[in-house]
């Protein structure tokens, strides 16, 4: 800037800068549009800011999107399931067990019960926290428990020593006697980290009674055969638990909680059976089994006729439910155990060892299910000549056959669509005979021609109207149908197989049934023609006795009139009077019933033959005046070896004899001995020890008994047989007057193969008294085959020996 003087000596003025003046003198359009710059640069940096921002924003996004999917995850999709686990790890749930229902016979007798019991297990943390306190070794422990819980000590150390867990169980089941030894154990030893808890157990009082219709629970303690199997619902009830929380390891919290929801019994399970009745069936099974060396096992029921209800059921061979995985047939255990040393010897990991291996554990299997399987109401079988009675009840309803009609029987007769004459089972024929004797004598041809003149159409109908074409319905588990032939084979006339069907059918061949399909079937013949529903549980119980559920006798349907049911039951009756069945009288009761032999066709051995293999039944019912009592009896291939002819009026009828005369006396049936012989009935001794002559033999002709006297005495001094033995009636009586009665022992006789009057002589000869049981008839047909004192025992003169004697004539 010029700071030089101006001429006049005055100031010089002051002026802007050039830069400011050029600005204000410049043009406004120039001025705008620099405006215009600035203000676009600015809307450039803040359109980039923008852009920065959604970016950043975006970039966040993303950045967080695997989070948000993660936690989607979490919280949404698999919400429940990881609630679970938080709650798994955060909370202990120790379970309270319910205590099973009890399941009771018909007079109130325990067969199952829960019995209260122990778990044992470790708490591994809590062994290795405390091991300096204890008094003993964690080795020395193991030792203690595997001995006593029959483990294994090695198993028992790695259990302990897994300290991340709280919670081992080492034995379940245990009895008190048991778990009171370790908690003495503890005690003694200062033991932290052993613990029991409360558990139950099912206890079967009656061992192997009933086993497989009563069935069993398995180790969860749900039922898994029989009763207990299709009654679980009633009979398990609910479950109870505690629920605590626990931290890590299992260690109790500071502040803890617990909720507890108490356990709700089981109802109880009240049966028809009655204990004893089905104890007197399995006796009597298991001795015809032992006598006729019966190769695959029996099978037998006792039912009311009148209710349907079962009084006994049973499967032989049979098994003990307490300990159900244990085989009890002892030629099947020898087997297996057979086996299983045969894959043990292999070396292990070969094809040899696989192979061995697999066979014992698939025959193990087999075996188990085998003695676990109720046959009553599980396995067909062709009835036989038991059907006969079905046949002939259809034919007098229907009018087709009368109780007049005469039959003739050769021995073998040719009939249209067979190829093949029919054989009777009386290869000589039976000649002329009525319908009366036809039934009697089990006729094959009689039978045959009775089914084609019923026709076919109408067999089938009674057929299924007497209820073999459905299962009864009894209320257990694995009931089977049977198996009938299809309907069109049998409402086609002249059809192929047509006749074929109806001759086969008509005597009960060719076809299956349950036995508890044919019983009841044969109970409504006997009734008053009505088809009852069988049933097993009478009452359901709950925890306070009071009745949940009952079962009533139910009629289904009426299948034939009482005119036709009053004939057969008298027809039915003459068949053990005069018939196939003479083995199954019993002195004093009006007995009636079927003979049955059946080939079991369809089965081969292992060389894929055909066997000869039978099954004979017996179908008993008692008494016929009144029936109340039908007991069926089925014994499995008969052994040849015995030597016994192999029949059911030979082997079963006296097996079922047997049965009757057990439950019938139990259940209060009298005996009318009006019109007996009695010499077949026993009568008990009297006691006449210091009587006079007249005043003892007033006591025994009012028993029926004779007398003879030896010596000269004024008074009985002594007799036999003993005071209060049983002795037949007719019996000869000794009676030592002023002497001493001889005490020396004398050996039972064999009287095998003998007839009544042969076996009466020699019991005589030796002292001794028989009584006849079943065919009573003196005749070289009817001969000894048992007696219930072994021969050459030693017994006291005067023992009575009970005789079996069977019709040998009785082949059907």
């Amino acid at each position: 800037m010029d700071r030089r003087p101006r001429p006049g000596g005055g100031k010089p003025k002051n002026r802007r800068p050039r830069a400011y003046t050029d600005r204000r003198h410049t043009s406004p359009g120039k001025h705008h549009q620099q405006e215009f710059a600035r203000t676009g640069r600015i809307r450039a940096d803040r359109k980039m800011l923008g852009r920065i921002g959604w970016v950043t924003i975006l970039c966040v996004i993303f950045a967080f999107l695997p989070v948000v999917a993660m936690l989607a995850n979490l919280m949404l999709v698999h919400h429940e399931e990881y609630a679970r686990l938080a709650l798994d790890n955060q909370t202990r749930v120790t379970g309270i067990t319910a205590s099973r229902g009890t399941i009771y016979d018909r007079n109130m007798n325990v067969m199952a019960v829960s019995t209260s019991v122990e778990t044992v297990f470790l708490d591994p943390l809590e062994l290795d926290k405390y091991k300096d306190d204890r008094k003993v070794t964690l080795n020395e422990l193991a030792d203690y428990l595997a001995g006593l819980l029959d483990k294994d000590p090695q198993w028992i150390r790695e259990q302990a020593g897994d300290i991340t867990m709280r919670y081992k169980v080492i034995a379940t089941k245990q009895d008190r006697t048991v778990t009171d030894q370790i908690r003495a154990y503890i005690s003694e030893n200062e033991i932290i980290g052993i613990h029991m808890e409360p558990d139950s157990k099912r206890v079967y009082p009656y061992s192997t009674l009933a086993a497989q219709l009563i069935g069993f629970t398995n180790a969860s303690n749900q039922g898994a055969e029989g009763v207990e199997a299709r009654y679980n619902r009633y009979l398990e009830g609910t479950a109870g638990k505690v629920i605590t929380t626990k931290g890590n390891y299992e260690t109790v919290m500071p502040y803890s909680y617990e909720k507890y929801y108490e356990a709700s019994d089981g109802n109880s399970v009240v049966l028809t059976i009655d204990t004893t009745i089905q104890y007197y069936l399995e006796k009597n099974m298991e001795e015809a089994v032992s006598k006729y060396d019966v190769q695959n096992g029996a099978f037998g029921l006792v039912m009311n006729a009148k209710t349907g209800e079962i009084l006994a059921m049973a499967t032989l061979g049979s098994y003990d439910p307490n300990n159900y995985l244990e085989i009890l047939d002892e030629d099947t255990r020898n087997m297996l155990n057979a086996m299983k040393l045969t894959y043990q010897l292999q070396p292990e990991g070969t094809a040899a060892y696989d192979n061995a291996k697999a066979a014992y554990t698939d025959a193990l299997v087999s075996a188990r299910l085998a003695q676990w399987r109720n046959r009553v109401v599980s396995d067909g079988y062709e009835p036989g000549s038991t059907f006969k009675i079905i046949t002939m009840a259809a034919a007098l309803e229907e009018g087709t056959t009368t109780a007049q009609d005469s039959f003739y029987c050769a021995g073998e007769k040719m009939y249209a669509g067979r190829t093949k004459p029919l054989h009777c089972w009386q290869h000589n024929g039976h000649g002329s005979q009525t319908t009366f004797q036809a039934l009697q004598n089990s006729c094959n041809l009689a039978l045959a021609d009775i089914g084609l003149k019923l026709g076919g159409e109408t067999f089938y109908t009674y057929v299924r109207d007497f209820g073999l074409m459905e299962a009864t319905g009894v209320g257990l588990s694995g009931e089977a149908s049977g198996y009938f032939f299809d309907e069109d084979i049998f409402t086609t006339p002249g059809a192929s197989g047509y006749d074929a069907a109806v001759i086969a059918s008509s005597f009960g061949q060719t076809f299956t049934v349950t036995p508890i399909q044919l019983v009841r079937a044969i109970a409504a013949v006997v009734n008053g023609g009505y088809l009852m529903q069988p049933y097993v549980v009478s009452e359901i119980l709950d925890d306070g006795g009071n009745v949940v559920e009952s079962n009533e006798p139910t009629v289904i349907r009426q299948v034939i009139s009482e005119q036709t049911s009053q004939t057969m039951r008298q027809m039915i009756l003459s068949v053990v009077e005069e018939g196939t069945a003479k083995n199954a009288r019993i002195a004093g009761y009006a007995i009636g019933g079927k003979t049955g032999t059946a080939e079991k066709t369809g089965q081969v051995d292992a060389e894929g033959n055909a066997v000869e293999d039978k099954i004979v039944s017996f179908v008993g019912i008692a008494p016929m005046d009144d029936p109340e009592y039908i007991v069926l009896v089925a014994l499995d291939t008969p052994s040849k070896e015995t030597g016994i002819y192999i029949s059911g009026g030979v082997m079963a009828a006296p097996t079922v004899r047997g049965v009757l005369e057990d439950i019938l006396p139990y259940m209060g049936v009298p005996r009318d001995y009006s019109q007996v012989d009695m010499s077949t009935v026993e009568v008990t001794m009297p006691d006449l020890m210091g009587l006079s002559e007249t005043e003892a033999a007033k006591l025994l002709t009012d028993e029926s008994l004779r007398y003879r006297t030896v010596g000269s005495g004024t008074a009985v001094t002594g007799q036999i047989p003993a005071p209060g033995s049983s002795v037949p009636g007719t019996s000869q009586v000794i009676l030592y007057m002023g002497e001493d009665a001889p005490s020396d022992l004398v050996a039972v006789p064999d009287f095998s193969g003998m007839t009544i009057s042969q076996a009466n002589k020699v019991a005589t000869e030796a002292g001794l008294y028989i009584l006849v049981k079943g065919a009573n008839t003196d005749s070289r047909n009817v001969i000894a085959t048992g007696q219930d004192i072994a021969p050459e025992i030693l017994v006291v003169p005067g023992t009575i020996i009970r005789v079996d004697f069977t019709d040998q004539t009785a082949q059907d």
